[in-house]
Formats: C-alpha cells, sequence, structure tokens
C-alpha cells in the first residue's frame, strides 16, 4: 500500500478537483449521484468565494436576480434537495427521492461560469465539457453563442463531432489540445 504525502489544499483547489472528476464521470457516464454530489459541492465553494471575494459579481444559482427575494431562500432549499439527500444520512433515512440528473448539468455549468468569474484559467476537461455542450445543445445558445461556435468550426467537423461518444470525445477533445500545445 502506498501512502500518500500530505497535501495542503485550499477551498478552490478542492472545489476545482471535485468539478474535474465531476465532469471526467460525466463524460464517461458514471455514477449519477455521485457525479452531482461533486458537482454539487465544487459549485457551493466556488459560489461562496466568488461572494465573499467580489459581493457585487454577476449572480449565480443561488442569487440568481430572476428569483424574487422573498422566494430566494426556498428557491435555493429547493436547488440543494438532492444533493443534501445524498450526503445526509441523519435526515429521512428511509426516504426516497426522484433525481433528474440534468440538474447536474447546471451545478456543472455554473460552476464553470463561477470560476471564470474569480479569473481562473478552463481546464482541458472543462473546455470539452463546454464544447461538447455548444456541438450537442445548440439551442442552449444565444445567436453570439453559436456564431462563435460555427466561425471556429466548419459544419462537417461538427456534424463529426456530434456523432462522437461523449467519452471519446472528452479523450478527442484532450488529444488535440495536447498536440495544439506542442505546436
Amino acid at each position: 500500500m502506498t501512502i500518500r504525502p500530505k497535501e495542503n489544499i485550499s477551498k478552490l483547489d478542492a472545489a476545482k478537483r471535485q468539478l474535474e472528476t465531476a465532469i471526467a464521470l460525466w463524460f464517461d457516464d458514471g455514477d449519477a449521484v455521485s457525479t452531482h454530489a461533486l458537482a454539487y459541492a465544487a459549485y457551493e465553494i466556488i459560489h461562496t468565494i466568488s461572494k465573499k471575494r467580489d459581493p457585487n459579481r454577476a449572480a449565480l444559482l443561488f442569487d440568481t436576480p430572476v428569483i424574487k427575494d422573498e422566494y430566494r431562500k426556498d428557491f435555493a432549499i429547493w436547488l440543494k434537495r438532492h444533493a443534501n439527500f445524498f450526503k445526509h444520512g441523519d435526515r429521512d433515512g428511509e426516504a426516497i427521492i426522484e433525481f433528474h440528473p440534468i440538474l447536474t448539468e447546471l451545478y456543472i455549468q455554473f460552476a464553470l461560469l463561477g470560476l471564470e468569474l474569480l479569473g481562473e484559467p478552463k481546464s482541458a476537461t472543462a473546455s470539452a465539457y463546454l464544447w461538447w455542450g455548444y456541438i450537442h445543445r445548440p439551442n442552449w445558445l444565444t445567436e453570439s453563442g453559436r456564431k462563435v461556435v460555427s466561425d471556429t468550426s466548419p459544419p462537417e467537423g461538427i456534424e463529426h463531432l456530434r456523432r462522437i461518444s461523449k467519452g471519446d470525445f472528452l479523450k478527442a477533445f484532450q488529444h488535440a489540445r495536447r498536440l495544439a500545445a506542442r505546436n
């Protein structure tokens, strides 16, 4: 058995590592509960740090201005319910919850936005996740967002990428980034 050396880890580093693992699990169609728990944990840390560093920063999920002030607390409780269910055994121990894994993507997206607001660079895994979304969910993008994709990728290239499985997409994207970094 190998014993790992001690590490000094900041909250933000922990969040970034959790997010990387959540995205990798998402690409691999890994366990949805574990993926959600990691994405939520990362988002929660990033949300808190970004709010402390800049109280006037753009809103994220828990403080979104699209929810009225008097309902924001209830909205946050509703958003957190799955993650809290998955991590707390002392609450409603025998209960069952209906879970929609698409919520995980919400946490991943907003965690990445939070990192951007903090000025953190995007990892290859995060960039792959965003590009997968651009290619597979163009209806989620604004017109200017779709233009960025069309201006940077030929249509036949996008069609080819749409046919690649999520797991293969991540590997291909990381490989392309490594090749580009060498040149």
